[in-house]
């Protein structure tokens, strides 16, 4: 059962502003908030391996830090508004929307070059299919929002789902020929095949769905909810939803940086997730949390939630690899 409470505090001065807080509480969800405050990093036992983690930033940048927290490098700096990004380990590439654009450098930042250049939309994120020699991402903010996808090279553009609300996190399963994407304005999370065709609802009713994860082996996607501040994951037909993190909205601030859906009664919350990506070997989620400045992980049960980076500017995408490779 679906319980709601709505908070409304009135501001009187000039005008009358009013603010609705929404609390959503779903008993079908077998797990609740796990944890609100974080652990800090290092606690943590001996790992076999450590994971980097790359991590796009509204400065400009695409960093780079083990995940102990050493050695963090700045891999590209000056572009323009980096959202997505995702890495081709075996190519030694990795890749990422700047908004406008598309762009691929080395791992460790040298050779930029632009792929796609600037057209209508924001291109937001991206995922790699780099056996098949594909790239997919998403569009929002033009007419119509799609999913594209090219060659790696940027060659062969093509429009493969269109009429679309908003999407924005994407992922590909490509041994079983599916891709899946959030989009956030029609509040679902769909898939189709890779060509585009036949699109299925696989879960719905959600806030915001951002950025999204798959584990194959697990049978599992994982999502976060930029509207309701949750860290969700489900089976890939989108059975057993589970919540395994909750970060509340606060009403804290002026009302000018609360962003506002009246009509809904929603609060943007600013301290919610974003970005997501998944280290199966060790067991974690990793988020971003772009007003939060930080990059925050989490068993895969949503347990022991850290900061990982604490960032002097919104962090937006991550990608992960292991050091070893």
């Amino acid at each position: 059962m679906l319980k709601k409470a709505i908070l409304a505090i009135v501001l009187i001065g000039v005008g009358c502003v009013v603010f609705f807080l929404v609390y959503e509480k779903d008993e079908k969800m077998s797990q609740e908030i796990l944890s609100e405050e974080p652990s800090v990093v290092g606690t943590r036992s001996p790992r076999p391996y450590d994971v980097l983690i790359h991590w796009t930033n509204r400065s400009g940048s695409i960093q780079r830090i083990r995940s102990d927290g050493s050695d963090v490098e700045n891999l590209v700096t000056d572009v323009c508004s980096p959202i997505g990004i995702a890495l081709d380990i075996s190519g030694g590439q990795m890749y990422w929307t700047s908004g406008c654009k598309i762009q691929r450098a080395n791992l460790d930042g040298s050779n930029v070059e632009e792929l796609v250049p600037s057209s209508e939309g924001v291109k937001e994120g991206i995922a790699l299919d780099i056996d098949g020699n594909k790239m997919y991402w998403t569009v929002w903010n033009a007419t119509p929002n799609k999913i594209q996808r090219a060659n790696l090279d940027g060659s062969d553009i093509e429009a493969i789902v269109t009429d679309l609300k908003s999407p924005r996190g994407i992922a590909l399963d490509v041994p079983n020929g599916k891709m899946y994407w959030a989009d956030l304005g029609a509040g679902k999370i769909q898939r189709a095949n890779l060509d585009g065709s036949d699109v299925e609802d696989i879960i719905t009713g959600l806030l915001g769905p951002n950025g999204i994860a798959l584990d194959l082996d697990g049978n599992k996607i994982y999502w976060a909810d930029e509207f309701s501040g949750k860290i969700q994951c489900a089976n890939l037909d989108g059975s057993n939803l589970k919540t395994l993190f909750v970060r509340y909205g606060k009403l804290i601030g002026t009302a000018i940086n609360i962003p506002l859906d009246i009509l809904n009664l929603k609060i943007y919350y600013a301290n919610s997730p974003i970005g997501i990506a998944l280290d199966i070997s060790g067991r974690k989620i990793y988020w971003t949390t772009p007003h939060k400045y930080k990059v925050q992980r989490a068993n895969l049960d949503g347990s022991k939630v850290e900061d990982v980076v604490t960032d002097s500017i919104l962090t937006i995408g991550i990608a992960l690899s292991t050091a070893s490779q």
